[in-house]
């Protein structure tokens, strides 16, 4: 299951989990139901993606849908936590909104999806919170406030709730990108919608050049990478990995 499934980090995570054989429920604030229709083979046993329109920040619709979507496939093995709020404004509102979606909807989602992984007949049921590098590095007011403070506090509360989990035989870890370049999105109307950093390359070029000279391996993430790790942090070769921080960033930052 996947939340903010249908763009950017989420969708790639969705794709990858595909590719894996992986029945997946994803959801966003807004979903057409067709995102992944091109994966489709058409065979009985391919795997599935059912999308679901659900506002993160309300935790009875993240509840119902864990539920459904525990009773559509039959199980629940795996959860990722990819949906964020994105607000950078320091008003009380939009803190209030972004602590609302960011931390007790992630919450909300944790506490409802535990018992189903609990028993899953998978050895090696998981959880992955997709936090971010801003979240630990003060290094651009561009992306501070409740953002970046929330994205910290993502990753803390994972941290508790590994000894909480690991008990019940269930994992739980943080994936922790740096600077990722997401593709732009066909609109439904046809038109094309382009990427922040699409944006940025034309708007603010020299803060992408900051960005990158600061990125040992000389070039920005993609999706791809982030949800390979993902997907990773979910099979059995992380089996005995729980807890912690995968920061993928291209050697931009020292490992915390």
């Amino acid at each position: 299951m996947v939340t903010g499934g249908t763009k950017g980090i989420g969708r790639a995570i969705v794709e990858a989990l595909l590719s894996e054989g992986a029945n997946v429920s994803y959801c966003a604030r807004s979903v057409r139901g067709d995102e992944f229709a091109s994966l489709a083979s058409g065979a009985a046993d391919a795997p599935r993606a059912i999308g679901t329109a659900v506002d993160i920040g309300d935790a009875s619709a993240i509840r119902a849908w864990i539920e459904v979507g525990a009773q559509e496939f039959g199980r629940v093995d795996g959860v990722v936590a990819n949906a964020a709020s994105f607000a950078v404004e320091a008003t009380y509102e939009s803190w209030q909104r972004s602590f609302q979606a960011d931390i007790l909807g992630l919450i909300a989602l944790i506490d409802t999806a535990t018992p189903h992984l609990q028993s899953s007949t998978s050895s090696d049921a998981s959880i992955v919170v997709v936090s971010s590098l801003a979240g630990f590095e003060a290094r651009h007011p561009a992306i501070a406030g409740p953002y970046s403070t929330l994205k910290r506090a993502q990753a803390t509360l994972a941290k508790d709730y590994s000894r909480k989990l690991g008990p019940l035989g269930v994992r739980i870890n943080t994936v922790v990108p740096g600077a990722i370049e997401t593709r732009g999105e066909t609109l439904p109307d046809g038109t094309w919608q382009p990427s922040r950093f699409e944006e940025a390359k034309k708007t603010k070029p020299e803060f992408l050049r900051e960005m990158l000279d600061g990125i040992p391996l000389a070039r920005f993430g993609d999706a791809e990478d982030v949800a390979s790790a993902a997907v990773f942090l979910l099979s059995p070769l992380a089996r005995y990995i729980s807890g912690t921080n995968l920061v993928v960033d291209g050697g931009s930052s020292i490992a915390f």
